[in-house]
């Protein structure tokens, strides 16, 4: 029975309570299933006395017996007639002189017990060995073989009245799950917060705008959201994680409670309300007389919300994001108005925290990713991506050590779309880890070609998305494309964020210690720019570190900037690993990393990145010979 034949969607109370009586399995159903059964037999032998007795007593058990004396279509004859049960001479053999018990044992669509007549030991033997254990030893007590026919009878029967007792037990679970779900739909609160649903949000929603219509009064909606907050539900659990959000509405409530209590001396929030919109994110509204209570209200309001948590005795701190629209300016309708204040949190979320303004360029913003996204699609099939290489050389004998594989997006017209535009819409709309292969197997390729070639380049750098580092397929990945053009794990080097990486994320710091025993290298990549522990670097499987080249770029104006760099280098030494500088474009910015010790660097000072074909010519130039 189909979900489509229960009827549920709009069914009610009673019809549900129908339809799972349609799934009770009659009493009689299940009682039949042990009485003693009728079924089908087919008795495969040359033995005349078999097929006389045989059939005989089989019929007595009321079991309706063919008879079969041709080996050769024996599996063919069972799919056609399927019966219950096969009585099969141990002596037949088929076409392929395979043993006909034997050729229906490993039938997969076969579901009929096989009971085997052996006249010899040897025929028990191969009988076992062919794992069919329902044995007769010649001379053969037909009454017994009978009584065991209708006993396997009896017990498929059974186990096919428990399988349809399941079937329906899921169903009615299935049933119950729906009502359940259409019940907790058209409750009006959320149930770990306690705070009004997106449905009764709206509903609120829908009447304060009325109630502006009618007194020419502003109403702002604020959604408020949080960076990283899967991290905490991942890190904690969801029970931990319900508790911060029920501790976070109640801090929600409090600023609005607040707000109001002061609203006679100052500014008036004549209307105000709450609501959990989903598991991440909430709702507010408030009326206001002016911009400057609505931007008071909001420095509350991100005041509260920088303060830690405490939760089971754990601190937990997050990093608020507020998108802000106002009606009527911003919006004609309940659902444009809740959009543009949810893409206005979007925004300030990209930008690490805040709050933010709706203006029609975060429209323009939003529309724009939804555009890449789609164009992104297309651009994998019609391979639109190319890769760029960035030659890495030895500070001190300016010789290519190696290259890091850059993605580049050109489109039809020849323009192209800025990695830092595309990259962050594939990391959040899924097409990263398809990118991030591409840009692998393009890049090893690459490779193997120029060494076929002739030429000496020690490996290749391929940059890593934290989102391809905790797929459960990565490392298989990697292997995957190795193998396919002929190179070695060492002739890799995979770059990750310092964000990703210093994380301590676990299926992270999993995945790079099972690349670092394959023997992949592994880079931080903008080393300089995360937020994490630079103490967690011990604990990591790295080789590489790679100096931001902000920390470069500020050589000749900041000597804190020198100092920084300086630290860096000495850090990866004292760790022992590679240091390479990005974004060197002066002599004199590399003179100064020599003088640090600084072992490779890379930047437009010796190379922009460059076409396959041209990086080939400036590796004949100076690559190591």
């Amino acid at each position: 029975m189909t979900d489509s034949n229960l009827k549920l969607r709009g069914a009610d109370g009673a019809e549900l309570t129908v339809a799972i009586k349609r799934l009770s399995v009659p009493v009689s159903s299940t009682t039949d299933a042990f009485e003693e059964p009728g079924g089908t037999v087919l008795l495969l032998c040359r033995d005349s006395d078999a097929k006389k007795w045989g059939a005989r007593w089989l019929a007595r058990y009321d079991f309706q017996v063919t008879f079969a004396s041709d080996p050769v279509n024996a599996l063919e004859l069972v799919r056609s007639i399927t019966p219950d049960v096969v009585v099969v001479d141990a002596a037949l053999t088929g076409g392929n002189s395979e043993r006909v018990f034997k050729i229906l044992r490993d039938a997969a669509d076969i579901r009929a017990d096989i009971i085997v007549l052996c006249a010899s030991t040897r025929q028990i033997k191969a009988s076992l060995d062919a794992e069919v254990f329902d044995i007769a030893r010649k001379p053969y007590d037909w009454q017994t073989i009978a009584m065991r026919a209708r006993h396997a009878l009896q017990i498929k029967n059974r186990e096919a009245a428990v399988d349809e007792a399941n079937v329906a037990l899921k169903k009615a679970l299935e049933i119950a799950n729906f009502a359940r779900e259409r019940l907790r739909s058209q409750e009006s609160f959320e149930p770990v917060t306690g705070l009004p649903n997106k449905s009764k949000f709206l509903d609120l929603l829908r009447r304060a705008m009325q109630a502006s219509n009618r007194d020419g009064s502003k109403l702002a909606v604020l959604v408020v959201g949080f960076t990283r907050f899967r991290l905490v539900v991942e890190a904690m659990g969801q029970e931990q994680a319900d508790r911060i959000l029920s501790e976070i509405g109640r801090k929600l409530g409090d600023c609005l409670s607040e707000s109001g209590t002061t609203s006679e001396t100052s500014t008036c929030l004549r209307t105000a309300a709450i609501g959990s919109l989903d598991s991440f994110r909430f709702g507010l509204m408030i009326t206001v007389d002016d911009d400057d209570s609505l931007t008071l209200f909001q420095q509350q309001l991100l005041e509260a919300l920088s303060r830690p948590l405490q939760v089971m005795g754990q601190i937990v701190h997050l990093s608020a994001c507020l998108g802000v629209a106002v009606y009527p300016q911003d919006a004609v309708d309940v659902d444009q108005l809740l959009q543009r204040a949810d893409n206005a949190m979007r925004d300030a979320q990209s930008r690490g925290g805040g709050f933010k303004y709706y203006c029609a360029e975060t429209d323009r913003a939003a529309a724009r990713k939804l555009k890449i996204e789609h164009m992104l699609h297309e651009a994998l099939d019609r391979q639109e991506l190319s890769l760029v290489y960035q030659p890495i050389l030895d500070v001190r004998s300016g010789k290519v050590t190696s290259a890091e594989a850059l993605l580049r997006w050109r489109q039809p017209d020849n323009t192209y779309i800025p990695p830092d535009e595309f990259i962050p819409v594939a990391e959040e709309s899924g097409l990263m880890i398809r990118t991030g292969e591409f840009v692998l197997d393009q890049a090893c390729g690459q490779l193997t070609e120029w060494r076929h070639d002739g030429l000496v380049l020690p490996y290749i750098c391929v940059n890593v998305a934290k989102v391809q580092l905790t797929s459960a397929g990565f490392v298989a990945t990697v292997k995957r494309i190795l193998a396919n053009h002929g190179l070695q794990a060492t002739d890799l080097e995979l770059e990750i964020s310092e964000r990703g990486v210093l994380s301590g994320d676990f299926d992270v710091v999993a995945q790079l210690r099972e690349l670092k025993e394959l023997g992949v290298k592994l880079s931080i990549d903008d080393f300089g720019t995360g937020d994490s522990a630079i103490a967690y670097l011990k604990e990591l499987p790295v080789d590489t570190l790679k100096i931001d080249r902000s920390y470069i770029a500020g050589f000749a104006d900041d000597s804190k900037d020198i100092a920084i760099a300086s630290a860096m280098v000495a850090l990866g030494q004292r760790l022992h690993l590679t240091v390479i500088a990005e974004g060197v474009e002066t002599s004199e910015q590399l003179a100064v990393l020599r003088d640090f010790g600084c072992d490779s660097f890379q930047g437009f000072l010796v190379a922009k990145p460059l076409k396959a074909a041209d990086f080939a010519v400036f590796l004949k130039e100076n690559g190591s010979s």
